[in-house]
């Protein structure tokens, strides 16, 4: 099978944070994502099963709640700490059972992580405030880059929304969710 009309993969400059100071923290940057966009969120509740990506990168199943589709998603992005590139890409998947056992038979999996997200959308920015299953609270940036824009023109808008939102250096993740709930960093 030739594959000639491959797309670009998309990109997005993102930042995740650990919200110290439990619930009252939260509803208190909840509160500060309410008035920057003027929404109250929608709700996701998300179900994702990570299998193994023998080429690098993450790859997992996000299940939905309907009438939203399930999605594959596969991203690569470096485990620093602040703002960075991240690649990825992802399709709507209708039968995600079937798609799960033929990923679990082929690659393993490594694990599951459940989550209720408030998506807020702030100019090119998806705000995450997010409760992740047996790990807490935290909040997320993600920066849709346009094609012309640099990944730096999209580090200094998530620089400015960690001000906005009072985000210390010290409570930037390096890794994903699912690394540090397989750590144990909860």
């Amino acid at each position: 099978m030739c594959d000639t009309a491959a797309t670009a993969d998309q990109r997005n400059v993102e930042i995740k944070a650990r919200i110290p100071g439990g619930v009252d923290e939260f509803e208190r940057r909840l509160d500060v994502a309410k008035k920057l966009t003027g929404a109250g969120g929608e709700l996701i509740v998300q179900r994702d099963v990570f299998f193994k990506s023998p080429q690098g990168g993450r790859l997992k199943l996000r299940y939905l709640e309907a009438p939203a589709r399930s999605q594959l998603v596969y991203y690569d992005r470096p485990d620093v700490a602040g703002p960075k590139l991240s690649k990825y890409n992802k399709i709507e998947v209708d039968e995600p059972a079937v798609l799960e056992k033929i990923l679990r038979q082929s690659n393993g999996t490594l694990g599951v992580l459940a989550k209720r997200r408030l998506l807020f959308l702030h100019e090119q920015t998806r705000i995450h405030m997010d409760e992740v299953q047996d790990l807490g609270h935290f909040m997320e940036f993600e920066v849709c880059l346009r094609p012309e824009q640099t990944p730096e023109q999209g580090q200094a808008i998530a620089e400015q929304l960690c001000e906005t939102f009072n985000i210390s250096p010290a409570d930037l993740m390096t890794g994903s969710y699912f690394d540090a709930l397989t750590k144990g960093e909860n």
